[in-house]
């Protein structure tokens, strides 16, 4: 009688034990869904952000390039005057 009543106590604890560790797990789950919900929204900002850099850095290296060109031309035009 004794060991029957230990063994439903038993039974009893490991389940309460199961549910605790479950809602625990679902809450744990939960706060991960919102950090990577956060974590998009960041990473959609810097996308944004590199996006509208990239095109003014993109010209300024086109000008550069521009200039570096015009720069070798000059005396290939001086040589033309003389």
């Amino acid at each position: 009688m004794a060991t029957e009543i230990l063994l439903i106590l038993i039974i009893f604890l490991l389940t309460f034990n199961l549910l605790f560790v479950g809602v625990y797990i679902v809450l744990v789950l939960k706060d991960v869904r919102v950090s990577l919900q956060k974590l998009n929204l960041v990473l959609d900002e810097i996308h944004e952000v590199t996006s509208s850099i990239k095109k003014p850095i993109k010209d300024i290296s086109n000008l550069a390039e521009g200039i570096s060109t015009g720069v070798k031309a000059i005396p290939l035009v001086s040589s033309l005057l003389k």
